[in-house]
């Protein structure tokens, strides 16, 4: 018991809270599915074959979101039993680290848009770039070498091997230059 209550004080007051409401949310979304089954399938068939023996379409849907109700009912206690058990936390922790969080969601939805104007190989190599520096990476010769070489490779493999087209940029002079390595690669690798 000792190790656990030592567990538990690790982990953030923030982040349990979070847990335990995460966890009540999903209790209340499986036992809405359970309880309104009926409405989401239709019953289907023929009404005078159905008798006592033959189970609706609805039973093996319903019997699982029940079965899922408990099991998140069983994690909502857990979380509350451990939000009781912390001893205090320190906040500004929890700062950095959903500030953290919110920089990583950022920059997704900035590759994302960047993506559609400059293609995938700019974007990629300045969203692997700038991620690698934010995630403390310091040495320029890594950054630079690997930047350039995950958006050639994941390339390569997807056009060249998979026959899976990647968003070209909309500048010109940008997307031939990825052409023109993808094409110098295929001669290297493929032979053709």
């Amino acid at each position: 018991m000792a190790g656990d209550s030592q567990k538990v004080n690790q982990i953030s007051p923030a982040m349990l809270r979070l847990e335990a409401v995460l966890a009540a949310a999903l209790s209340l979304i499986a036992a809405s599915l359970s309880i309104f089954m009926p409405n989401l399938i239709a019953l289907g068939g023929i009404p005078a074959a159905q008798d006592v023996t033959t189970l609706s379409p609805i039973f093996f849907p319903r019997l699982a979101f029940g079965l899922l109700t408990l099991l998140c009912l069983r994690y909502l206690g857990q979380s509350i039993s451990q939000l009781r058990d912390i001893s205090g936390g320190d906040t500004a922790d929890d700062v950095d680290r959903f500030s953290r969080a919110a920089v990583m969601i950022a920059a997704a939805a900035v590759y994302s848009y960047l993506v559609t104007f400059l293609g995938y190989g700019l974007s990629t190599l300045l969203m692997t770039a700038s991620l690698a520096i934010f995630l403390g990476l310091r040495q320029w010769q890594t950054i630079v070498s690997v930047s350039i070489l995950v958006p050639i490779v994941i390339r390569f493999i997807f056009e060249r091997l998979l026959l899976i087209s990647l968003p070209r940029g909309e500048i010109e002079f940008i997307a031939n230059i990825e052409d023109g390595i993808m094409k110098f690669l295929t001669v290297i690798f493929l032979g053709g």
